[in-house]
C-alpha cells in the first residue's frame, strides 16, 4: 500500500490508515533510539551521569528549533521530548545502579 499525502485522504479511514502507518514508523524509530539509550547506560559508570541538565537543554533547544522549521507546535514537541528524556534518565539510572549492585 502506497502512502497517501494528507490532501489525498478522502475518508476518515484513509486518514486513520496513514496515522497508523506513521505510528509504526515512529515506534520503529523509538525502538532504535532505545538501543542507543541502552548502550549509553552500559557506558556510563555512575547513576548520577544519567541526568545531565546542560545536555537536556541542548536537546530541547534543537527540538524546538526543528519543530518550528517543520511547522510543528514547539511546546508540544518539547513536552514529548521532556517525557522521553525523563523516561530515559530513569531507565539509565536503573541499568547503571543494577550493574553496580551486581559487582
Amino acid at each position: 500500500m502506497t502512502a497517501k499525502l494528507p490532501a489525498e485522504c478522502e475518508t476518515k479511514d484513509d486518514v486513520r490508515a496513514e496515522i497508523d502507518r506513521v505510528d509504526q514508523a515512529l515506534l520503529a524509530l523509538f525502538a532504535e533510539r532505545h538501543l542507543y539509550v541502552t548502550r549509553m547506560a552500559e557506558i556510563k559508570t555512575d547513576p548520577h551521569e544519567a541526568y545531565d541538565p546542560a545536555r537536556i537543554e541542548t536537546v530541547i533547544t534543537k527540538v524546538r528549533e526543528r519543530s518550528l522549521e517543520l511547522e510543528l507546535d514547539e511546546d508540544q514537541a518539547e513536552l514529548i521530548w521532556r517525557t522521553l528524556i525523563d523516561w530515559n534518565i530513569n531507565f539509565e539510572k536503573g541499568i547503571i545502579a543494577a550493574r553496580r549492585r551486581a559487582k
